[in-house]
């Protein structure tokens, strides 16, 4: 009987450059799941306030890399420089609106107590024909006070939270690069491009989002020009530069920017529809205003945002309808950007759990990330 020639045992051989084994690749799938789920949690109470330092990030760190690369400048200089203005700006904005708004506020009370002012004789007569007329009154007076006192209370949380966000974007900014290039540096040369480029599909993503945002901005500002150049309002113009550059900022944007189009319009009226109450211009201008925004943010917006992120239209608007209901305006401003950002995320680990090149004909792009840009 012939012998079967046993062949030694053969170790298996060594994965291929960069490729996960078993163990991590069912590692990543846990430990992902796991910190999605408590990443959702802890950033719930943060955020309105994580959405806006982002958008700061991203914005101001265009003029921030062209002072660094087109004038020559050191990262931190470049920083400064794009920052300290902005912060002046920002200043002598907070006084010059906290003035302006608490004189409006002012004629705006002014105004309604002339309105409910009446003659002794009026009094008496509604004192004698409704009993609890006076308390009605008195009710009227307090309830108009706690409105003008929770206005106040939220333009000062408005205005503390964008100076927050600002300083963060400050301190993000400054050390970015350099931090950025420190991890980097802790990974192969191998898995340097495959971040690098995971890194540049995601900027791709979040800026398609920011580009969206300022041409939905930028229809915001126009459109409510005419609309209250229509509707004869003073100082139309000024006013849709305003709502176009608040539309930039998440949930208080729009908010004071209805504000100040409803106190400008109580107060001033209308050049053209004289024979219409303060009351009833001031409804049906903000009533135009909201309907012309919603539909330019709920229709145009995830349209122009699902082509830049690449994601599908419908995918786009059931993505909006669902953050809508489980958290509320901030959800339906960042999940377009979040989207888009998870499906490169699942795409690149996805490709690393089968075992494939995520990105087999794609170059590494420049960025900050790479090691010749650092924060000197």
């Amino acid at each position: 009987m012939k012998e079967i020639e046993l062949q030694p045992h053969q170790p298996p051989p060594p994965p291929p450059p960069g490729e996960w084994n078993l163990f991590t690749r069912q590692a990543a799938i846990v430990v992902l799941l796991l910190g999605v789920l408590a990443l959702i949690r802890m950033m719930l109470p943060l955020l309105s306030l994580l959405a806006v330092t982002g958008i700061f990030v991203l914005v101001l760190s265009y003029p921030v890399n062209s002072l660094q690369k087109k004038r020559k400048m050191r990262y931190p200089v470049a920083v400064l420089v794009v920052f300290i203005p902005l912060a002046i700006i920002f200043l002598l904005l907070v006084i010059f609106s906290f003035d302006w708004m608490v004189s409006n506020f002012k004629l705006v009370l002014d105004t309604v107590q002339t309105e409910l002012t009446v003659s002794q004789d009026n009094i008496t007569l509604i004192l004698d024909r409704f009993s609890g007329a006076s308390a009605s009154i008195m009710n009227t007076l307090f309830g108009m006070l706690a409105l003008f006192r929770e206005q106040l209370s939220s333009a000062v949380q408005c205005v503390w939270g964008l100076g927050i966000s600002f300083f963060l974007a400050f301190l993000f900014i400054l050390e970015m690069p350099a931090n950025i290039a420190r991890s980097f540096e802790a990974l192969s040369e191998f898995s340097q491009r495959e971040f690098g480029i995971l890194i540049n599909r995601l900027s791709n993503v979040w800026n398609g989002w920011l580009r969206s945002t300022v041409i939905t901005s930028f229809l915001v500002g126009v459109t409510t020009a005419l609309e209250l150049y229509i509707f004869g309002i003073p100082y139309a113009g000024i006013l849709g530069v305003i709502a176009g550059f608040l539309n930039l900022i998440p949930t208080f944007g729009p908010l004071i920017a209805y504000l100040l189009i409803i106190v400008v319009t109580y107060t001033q009226g209308s050049t053209r529809f004289t024979s219409l109450s303060p009351t009833a211009l001031t409804l049906l201008v903000w009533i135009v205003n909201m309907m012309i925004n919603q539909f330019i943010r709920l229709v145009i917006f995830p349209r122009l945002a699902g082509k830049a992120v690449r994601l599908p239209v419908f995918l786009v608007i059931l993505g909006l309808v669902v953050a809508a209901l489980l958290w509320g305006v901030i959800g339906v401003i960042l999940v377009i950007p979040l989207m888009g950002t998870v499906r490169e995320v699942l795409f690149y680990v996805m490709r690393k759990i089968n075992r494939q090149e995520p990105y087999p004909d794609e170059e590494l792009k420049e960025g900050f990330w790479l090691k010749e840009i650092t924060s000197k």
